[in-house]
């Protein structure tokens, strides 16, 4: 049995209305008619490999009364209630792979079994799409990075050996409430004990830190909290969710990336927001809708200990920054990102690392669903400034080539979660010499969502153009 920790079952609370906490992974192989990849093939796959990966046979109890946050228990998984395979319209592209893939994005998860779902994807010319789709709730993104590379082939070339998975009893009911009523003090007491820390870091928790009087109290209690607030404007993508998503994806160069990078002196991150910058100034100037201040992003960023035992669930810490939607030259663009992240993280670290689950741990287990769903209402209703304005992702991932059933992994475009209040994300992931991106937003806020890609590829090489020679 797995217990969710306060952030993990904040993603399962917030989840009503249009709101659906999972990502998916959209892996693009090579193939042919002698070599596919088919939902049988997968089935087979998954079956073989299940007993390695227990987010995949984790099943959702709830603690009766909300006396605690719900658990995850094995149970036995039907893989055709998981597995499934469509085919495109003839002469189907990337346009049409994505219109499937904003359909999945659109769809929760059913909670009665295990939380995810693959896909796939047949019809593009020489090329099969295989989609996986996880719940936040039960892995981040490195975690999630890692049940995705379980489908794929082990470079000794042979298969884990399979095992039956421990299956275990529905637990008792009776049971959970009364530990959960048990655990409530102590509870209280590390929460309590963990509260002066919280306070002196809390305008760095994207959900609270606009709340009137968040900043006045975090300057009050930590001197080297920053004197001015970081406000974030107020933008299309600052707005409730519609049931529809948009999404798009495509590559750019790591080695442009790379080079820019050692050229400017400054880090693959800040490269990767200044791209982002240079790419939404592009976008909202376009519509006439760029405002003055820089837009605000929340970066998450992992903090899982490599040496834990516990693989799965969330461990992320929060990065606060502004991007250079505001600067007209790329050059000036990547000196802001890479000064702006440069405080940025120092000031996470001085933070707990486990702020995110820290701000949570006081809320009572009985009105913690409550009190995360009010907090989104809020913030999407537009009655505070918008504590920011999208997020951004940038997950490392493998320098070498990959394969499944010995087909070539040719791209992996991550599709990861957006919120009431905040409808864009913007994922890249690294792999051999490209840098792969998702795009996901509310269709009504995002319906450029490919236009916001090719602006993307074009500040790299504007970047590329700008970048001073001979370092």
């Amino acid at each position: 049995m797995h217990r969710l920790s306060s952030l993990d079952a904040q993603f399962l609370a917030a989840e009503v209305g249009n709101f659906g906490a999972q990502y998916c992974g959209v892996a693009i192989y090579d193939t042919d008619d002698q070599h596919t990849i088919s939902a049988v093939t997968m089935t087979k796959l998954v079956e073989d490999r299940i007993h390695l990966c227990p987010p995949l046979r984790w099943r959702l109890v709830t603690v009766p009364l909300g006396f605690d946050h719900p658990v995850f228990v094995d149970t036995q998984v039907d893989l055709t209630d998981h597995i499934s395979e469509s085919t495109l319209p003839e002469a189907a592209g990337d346009l049409e792979l994505a219109a499937e893939v904003a359909e999945i994005m659109a769809t929760r998860l059913e909670r009665d079994r295990p939380l995810w779902r693959l896909r796939v994807i047949h019809g593009l010319p020489g090329r099969t799409a295989v989609v996986m789709t996880l719940h936040h709730a039960a892995a981040d993104g490195i975690a999630a990075s890692e049940i995705f590379s379980l489908l794929l082939d082990q470079p000794d070339n042979t298969a884990p050996r399979s095992t039956v998975p421990t299956t275990q009893e529905r637990p008792n009911r009776a049971a959970l409430a009364i530990e959960g009523l048990l655990s409530l003090p102590l509870r209280s007491v590390r929460a309590a004990m963990s509260v002066p820390k919280v306070l002196a870091h809390l305008d760095q928790v994207p959900s609270l830190r606009s709340v009137p009087g968040v900043h006045s109290l975090t300057r009050a209690i930590n001197p080297d909290a920053p004197r001015d607030r970081l406000d974030a404007p107020s933008t299309r993508f600052n707005a409730p969710l519609t049931p529809d998503r948009s999404v798009a994806f495509g590559s750019v160069s790591l080695r442009d990336v790379k080079a820019v990078k050692n050229a400017f002196g400054v880090t693959v991150n800040d490269v990767v927001i200044a791209i982002c910058g240079g790419a939404l100034r592009r976008r909202l100037q376009a519509s006439g809708e760029l405002p003055e201040q820089p837009l605000v992003a929340y970066l998450p960023v992992s903090v899982r200990d490599p040496a834990a035992t516990q693989r799965y669930g969330n461990a992320i810490s929060s990065i606060i920054a502004p991007i250079p939607t505001h600067q007209d030259r790329p050059s000036d663009r990547i000196a802001f990102a890479h000064e702006w992240l440069r405080h940025a993280k120092a000031r996470m670290r001085q933070a707990p690392k486990a702020l995110l689950s820290a701000v949570n741990d006081p809320i009572p287990a009985p009105v913690f669903g409550l009190a995360a769903r009010g907090v989104i209402d809020i913030i999407s209703s537009g009655a505070i400034r918008p504590p920011i304005n999208l997020i951004i992702s940038n997950v490392p991932g493998s320098p070498v080539g990959l394969k499944c059933f010995g087909r070539p992994l040719t791209a992996h475009f991550p599709m990861s979660v957006i919120f009431d209040g905040f409808t864009l994300n913007i994922t890249v992931v690294s792999y051999q010499d490209q840098l792969d991106i998702g795009i996901v937003g509310d269709a009504a806020t995002l319906p450029d969502a490919w236009e916001l890609l090719a602006d993307m590829s074009a500040e790299l090489d504007e970047l590329v153009a700008a970048a001073p020679a001979g370092r």
